[in-house]
């Protein structure tokens, strides 16, 4: 189409969109409301002024004959009077849709794209009485309204051919606002997803979404390990409730991380201690030195921190581990709090080995000391009391062996090693 007639239309447009704008100007709140930094009244005098920029001489054209947003208020049955209805945020986007037109380049098209979505980034969509259908009613009856405009410039032959080109404007527009939506949409599914999956486990979470519900399973050999810090009364009394979460949060996300690394699930964190398991939900051969290890960069962790915090001069705790090997139930508690948890003696002895521990060592079962020896260096401590189950035999996890150890500490596993339990698991020994 010639320029011309693109000129003609995107002006004559231009002149039912100027009334609007200046009746804008007179609403109240205009001057109270804002968007994106700027009230009403800035905006809206902005959009006039490059109006009149666009098309100079504007006002002396012939007047509108009829108030195209008043229609279009009605048509679109808001619950507010036009009177008491603010419009900057459409308004921006109505002054592009009016630039655009004037070449419907490819340019053009993406810059009155860009425009949509950063008003519709900004503006509160999420508000009572919009949604994706009532934005593309709204662009429908909008879309008509132009169309009367046009039949009073008499183009003829040209008529068909403008009118192509507006619909094209007008769908591109709707395709516009409906990825926007289906963007928020997948957004949402995601974080949903990524929320769920940090309260329960992968195959857990697939399991409640497909069935609505988690059986129970029972493990013959799994290991639940503890952690706990000393002195955690006494140094959080000195700190504001906002330091205390500050420092647990520190530590705790270390612990995430470790716990990821080494295959192991986290269970719950109650008050200053941490608890996890390795080999549930997902079988695993190797639960009982993935926990040895997790142990290990545990305390190597706490103990770098507390060097750290040391030079600093601000407080730091030391750490307590402990774990035990055995059978647990794990399963899914809860329809709206959603809680995954295990249950079992192997649990409240797991806990014992921690609250009878030392700081500073991870403090294990026999059970567990009996399938760790072939790998990790070791300290008997004997019988020793513990709340609730008598006395029992436990031992310190030192390090990792030399033979298999990839640092001089002995706290990560060397190729030998790793090699070694590919070897003896997949033969089933």
């Amino acid at each position: 189409m010639p320029s011309q007639n693109l000129n003609l239309i995107s002006k004559r447009i231009s002149v039912y969109f100027l009334q609007h704008l200046q009746d804008e100007l007179n609403k109240k709140n205009s001057d109270i409301n804002k968007f994106d930094g700027r009230t009403s009244t800035e905006i809206n005098k902005q959009i006039i002024e490059n109006l009149k920029n666009l098309f100079p001489n504007l006002e002396e054209e012939p007047k509108p004959k009829f108030h195209l947003f008043r229609r279009w208020f009605k048509l679109n049955q808001f619950p507010i009077p036009y009177e008491d209805f603010i419009t900057e945020a459409y308004n921006i986007i109505f002054y592009a849709r009016i630039k655009s037109l004037l070449d419907w380049s490819e340019n053009s098209k993406q810059e009155f794209k860009q425009v949509t979505l950063s008003v519709f980034q900004k503006f509160n969509h999420k508000r009572e009485g919009f949604s994706v259908s009532n934005f593309l009613a709204f662009e429908n009856n909008m879309r008509e309204l132009i169309r009367e405009i046009l039949k009073d410039l008499n183009l003829n032959e040209k008529e068909m051919e403008v009118w192509q080109i507006l619909y094209e404007q007008s769908t591109f527009y709707q395709k516009t606002v409906n990825e926007f939506f289906e963007d928020l949409l997948k957004s949402a599914y995601e974080e949903s997803e990524r929320l769920l999956n940090n309260i329960l486990p992968k195959q857990v979470s697939e399991e409640l979404k497909k069935y609505g519900k988690v059986e129970p399973i029972f493990v013959e050999s799994a290991t639940v390990l503890f952690t706990d810090f000393k002195g955690f009364t006494q140094i959080a009394e000195r700190l504001s409730p906002k330091e205390l979460i500050l420092e647990l949060d520190e530590c705790f996300s270390l612990f995430d991380e470790i716990i990821e690394k080494y295959g192991l699930e986290k269970i719950k964190t109650i008050g200053d201690s941490f608890m996890c398991v390795a080999g549930v939900p997902c079988p695993s051969e190797t639960h009982y030195i993935d926990t040895a290890l997790t142990s290990l960069a545990m305390r190597e962790t706490l103990n770098k921190l507390k060097e750290d915090k040391e030079k600093l001069g601000r407080p730091y705790w030391q750490i307590r581990i402990g774990f035990h090997t055995g059978p647990i139930v794990a399963g899914v508690i809860g329809k709206k709090k959603f809680s995954y948890d295990i249950w079992g003696d192997t649990v409240n002895t797991a806990s014992r080995m921690e609250s009878s521990g030392v700081a500073g060592e991870i403090n294990i079962s026999e059970t567990t000391a009996q399938l760790l020896k072939p790998f990790f260096v070791l300290e008997d401590r004997g019988e020793i009391t513990a709340k609730n189950k008598g006395s029992l035999r436990m031992f310190f996890l030192k390090r990792l062996k030399l033979e298999y150890s990839l640092d001089e500490n002995g706290i990560y596993p060397n190729q030998k090693l790793l090699n070694f339990l590919t070897k003896k698991f997949s033969r089933g020994d």
